[in-house]
């Protein structure tokens, strides 16, 4: 019981020392992107070193405690980025947060998306779990605001506010792929508990927290805004995006 409150005293004082905001623009901005996600659409084509020539590389929740080397051909070994919901279950949250790992694999920035009483509540769960000083980023409250402000209170998934992130930057050119709007199925290792499409639908459904086609229908808009700038989509999702 002590050092349970010893351990939440301490998360207390180190939590302000940790935590950063993070600038996509300033990020961003000038720089070749390339955004992985969780979808199988990810390794349908051998693009390691392709993705790994790009300035920034992103990706979300478990992408790094579920790689492993056989992925690397397909969607290469580069982290500058990880967007991480902070829920580390393994079940429906992003993962451990092993920043052993994230330092081995040069991981820049963990970024925690979520700006609100809950992103805060999350973030202090880390610090008084770890008790140790570590950076992490949050997005702005108002950018965070920004990007929530159509789900109807859905929220977004991390995934999402990663995507946003970056198509609302003044970046050079994205590369996305490993994103379908759960329109695909996972990648195989990721979360086998929800390969199956019709599994994963009423996982959604009963979770009640996201609304895929909300992202879907936000993420067109944000690609027509951005019609004269490089966006560069992975097959599945560019067939998605001509059929709708």
């Amino acid at each position: 019981m002590i050092v349970k409150l010893l351990k939440a005293i301490s998360g207390l004082f180190i939590m302000p020392w940790g935590i950063r905001i993070f600038n996509p623009d300033k990020i961003f901005k000038g720089k070749r992107i390339a955004v992985i996600g969780a979808a199988s659409s990810a390794y349908e084509k051998e693009l390691g070193a392709y993705i790994d020539s790009f300035d920034i590389v992103i990706r979300i929740n478990k992408a790094l405690t579920t790689w492993r080397q056989e992925n690397e051909v397909f969607i290469g070994t580069k982290t500058d980025v990880l967007f991480h919901s902070f829920y580390e279950n393994n079940l429906s949250g992003g993962g451990p947060l092993d920043f052993q790992l994230f330092e081995k694999r040069n991981v820049k920035y963990v970024v925690n998306p979520i700006n609100n009483k809950e992103g805060w509540r999350l973030n202090y769960n880390f610090y008084k779990k770890y008790n140790e000083l570590k950076v992490t980023y949050l997005l702005s409250n108002a950018y965070y605001r920004e990007i929530e402000q159509p789900f109807n209170g859905f929220k977004p998934t991390v995934g999402y506010a990663a995507l946003y992130s970056i198509l609302k930057s003044p970046f050079k050119e994205v590369y996305i792929t490993g994103f379908t709007f759960f329109k695909t199925p996972y990648s195989k290792g990721y979360r086998d508990d929800l390969v199956d499409m019709e599994a994963n639908k009423r996982h959604i459904a009963a979770q009640g927290l996201h609304d895929p086609d909300i992202e879907f229908r936000e993420f067109l808009k944000m690609l027509e805004k951005n019609n004269e700038k490089s966006i560069i989509l992975d097959d599945t999702l560019k067939a998605i995006v001509t059929n709708n």
